[in-house]
């Protein structure tokens, strides 16, 4: 069931939680609402769900206008961060009580039919306290598709559970949705999980969508600050675009000359022009100083300093000093570490030019610079 939202806004008082907002969520779908707290994602949900009206705008269901409709007339079901299991029934009845609900006096196949394709069939007769996190979460799942929802609505489903079965549950929920086919919206504040899950991601920001597409789209080619780095790290640094035009920009960087392709450069800009240039920290490589004429012709490079050296077990995370970035961040695969680069080694940063990306610098660009990563100044 394909999903629109028509101008639809919300403001509580003064207060704007949801700016006018146009999206469209196709039919069979796994779409997720991405943002820190407080950047109108959950309201955005609510109002899909009937639990929150809007303040202007219309819900569509298959082109059918459902803005009026109170929530249990929708053909949607949500799932909630709290599971809200029932402890005084086992996991079968838990998964029946909505089908009963509604006068079904037969359940026994369809609650069955869930809980296989949740993996859960042989814990039918345990109690909610017998289960795990993530148990519990495949209940609460199989509890909402039972019913037959056109629409799954998941508010931070995974939001309680540790990383490693948070990481399972990815997977989980995932292989769900696709055997299913039905329209999931999926509301997180974890990039990881956004991009592991969804088919189109919406990363929101005081109530807008920043950006709008698939996961690889947003991390290989962000339109902005926030979003280059929110949906994962990224070294920002000012520069002045020195030549534009064809196919290849030139511009730099404290005295760095730095080459990115024209058409991942802001629209309209033009030599003179001020520019933030980005690149992702796995793209780079590092080599010694001592190494640096080894270093391949045509890659863009800078030379700095490290000044601290993580070991995380599949990658080494470094900082390094430059004259462009006080904290240039490089992650390397730990495959064949030179032991030479710790902290205190002088390097050559260096990686392939495509691999750059500009953005519009904005009125302040030390603000823009730290935008999204929860350090920016308020």
């Amino acid at each position: 069931m394909t999903i629109q939202l028509t101008g639809v806004s919300k403001t509580f008082g003064d207060f704007t939680a949801v700016h006018p907002l146009d999206l469209t969520i196709p039919e069979g779908s796994f779409f997720a609402l991405l943002g820190a707290s407080g950047c109108g994602k959950t309201t955005t949900l609510r109002m899909i769900a009937g639990l929150e009206d809007p303040s202007a705008g219309h819900i569509l269901l298959d082109g059918t206008d459902i803005t009026a409709l109170p929530p249990h007339r929708r053909p949607v079901n949500t799932v909630f961060q709290n599971y809200a299991l029932f402890p005084h029934l086992d996991v079968h009845d838990n998964v029946a009580f909505g089908l009963r609900r509604r006068g079904m006096k037969q359940v026994k196949n369809q609650v069955a039919e869930m809980l296989e394709l949740v993996e859960l069939g042989h814990l039918a007769r345990r109690r909610p306290h017998q289960l795990s996190g993530g148990q519990q979460q495949r209940v609460a799942l199989a509890r909402a598709l039972v019913n037959k929802p056109q629409v799954l609505l998941l508010d931070e489903p995974l939001g309680a559970l540790d990383l490693k079965l948070r990481r399972q549950m990815q997977l989980e929920l995932k292989r769900i949705q696709t055997e299913v086919g039905i329209t999931f919206v999926h509301v997180t504040h974890d990039q990881e999980e956004a991009m592991a899950m969804a088919d189109t991601v919406a990363v929101m920001r005081a109530g807008r969508v920043e950006q709008l597409g698939a996961p690889a789209e947003l991390y290989e080619h962000p339109r902005t600050a926030f979003v280059a780095n929110f949906l994962g790290t990224s070294n920002l640094v000012e520069a002045e675009v020195t030549a534009a035009g064809g196919g290849e920009a030139e511009v730099k960087a404290a005295g760095s000359p730095l080459r990115l392709p024209s058409a991942r450069m802001p629209e309209g800009t033009g030599a003179g022009d001020g520019v933030l240039v980005g690149v992702r920290p796995e793209k780079i490589s590092l080599t010694p100083a001592d190494d640096a004429g080894g270093v391949p012709a045509g890659r863009n490079r800078l030379t700095g300093r490290i000044t601290e050296a993580s070991y995380l077990g599949v990658s080494v995370q470094y900082l390094v000093e430059t004259p462009a970035c006080p904290g240039f961040a490089v992650y390397e695969q730990n495959v064949e570490r030179d032991p030479r680069l710790v902290a205190g080694a002088e390097v050559v940063l260096h990686w392939n030019p495509a691999h750059t990306f500009g953005l519009q610098p904005g009125r302040d660009p030390g603000r823009e610079i730290a935008a999204g990563t929860g350090e920016e100044a308020l």
